[in-house]
């Protein structure tokens, strides 16, 4: 071991005096040819979901078959790569109307239009800096937050080089209103570790989050545990909860794969219903035509493991359930591909099942 430390050691010596010899000979020529600054520009994108869903074996509900419609564009000020300032729109349209999403847990309204985004961003040197409403900037899985979510507030994280590897340290605090004028406090913290050797990576966060929850609706509330206080519905437990999430990529037979890990627990609590877990698997990409991605998720969310304002409704319970979604997506044409998806969820205090159906057709950024 000493002999190949050393042998190392003198190829790094040789390597570091390559360098530098090269450096100082560049240094000594004049340079002819300048890399040109990049020019400020005006960026437009855009995505849009059309859906089908079919929600059955309702405990309370007779079966239920809606579509959605979603259009966001995106416009953006890049003034380098280093600094932009961006809006986003969401127009949506649906078969069921607005009053009827709370009854249904859903996160979003099925008709209107409304400015979801609206942040600068900017890229000193291992820094990035956003203010404004954008998407979560940490690394979670929409078991703990619901992707279409947008976060009101501001966000910094760190990045330095821990070898062949990387590491981040990041902080976000997040003021209401998020779900319908709620003035709910949230603040964040992470340390995320992420290897990349194409097309092997791996990824691991460790995460603290604290919920200071405010003027929620009571449609939201009852998702945990919740006690009434002068006839208002109030949580009955604090969400503290500190989470885990592992994310490793690979080839198989040519295909890439993703295995996801996250586990979650609410140190804020009342009682024993407290921990959530996660593990998904996903074969092949989508965006090319022909391109195809297949996905397995696994999920076990207690009463009070989560808030269940904020993360996924593609699953019909927010929390207090077990459950797999099971889906395929093929890619029709570039950046547009169609969606099937199965969901099997069981609340853990029930023993029967329902089944969700959804069929999509996305056109992604």
């Amino acid at each position: 071991m000493r002999r190949i430390s050393d042998f190392g050691l003198r190829i790094a010596d040789l390597v570091a005096a390559g360098v530098l010899a090269t450096a100082a000979a560049s240094a000594q020529e004049p340079e002819y040819f300048k890399a040109p600054k990049a020019k400020p520009r005006v960026t437009f994108r855009w995505d849009a979901l059309a859906r089908y869903d079919r929600i059955t074996h309702l405990r309370v509900l007779a079966d239920i078959e809606r579509g959605r419609f979603e259009f966001r564009p995106e416009v953006a000020f890049e003034v380098s790569d280093r600094f932009k300032i961006a809006a986003r729109a969401i127009g949506s349209l649906g078969t069921d109307e607005n009053e009827e999403n709370a009854r249904n847990f859903d996160n979003y309204r099925s008709n209107g239009a409304a400015l979801e985004r609206y942040y600068l961003e900017a890229r000193p040197g291992a820094w990035t800096i956003r203010a404004g409403s954008f998407g979560m900037p940490l690394a979670a899985s929409e078991m703990l937050w619901d992707r279409d979510i947008q976060t009101p507030g501001a966000a910094i994280s760190f990045t330095a080089p821990a070898g062949t590897s990387s590491l981040t340290f990041a902080g976000a605090g997040f003021y209401g209103p998020q779900r319908e004028g709620d003035r709910s406090r949230i603040g964040a913290g992470q340390v995320l570790w992420r290897w990349d050797a194409d097309p092997l990576g791996l990824e691991a966060a460790a995460s603290y989050w604290h919920f200071e929850i405010e003027d929620l609706k009571p449609h939201y509330v009852r998702q945990n545990s919740f006690v009434v206080r002068d006839g208002k519905r109030e949580l009955a437990s604090d969400f503290r909860i500190v989470d885990a999430l592992v994310r490793f990529r690979f080839l198989a037979a040519g295909l890439p794969v993703l295995v996801s890990l996250d586990g979650a627990h609410n140190f804020g609590a009342q009682g024993d219903e407290k921990s959530a877990f996660e593990g998904s698997l996903t074969i092949g990409r989508v965006g090319s035509p022909g391109q195809w991605r297949a996905f397995y998720t696994y999920q076990y969310v207690e009463r009070d493991a989560l808030v269940g304002a904020y993360n996924t409704d593609d699953w019909w319970f927010h929390s207090r359930y077990r459950g797999h979604r099971v889906g395929v997506a093929v890619t029709l044409l570039p950046s547009v591909f169609a969606q099937g998806a199965v969901v099997f969820q069981r609340r853990l205090d029930l023993k029967s099942t329902l089944n969700r159906v959804t069929v999509d057709l996305v056109k992604i950024f």
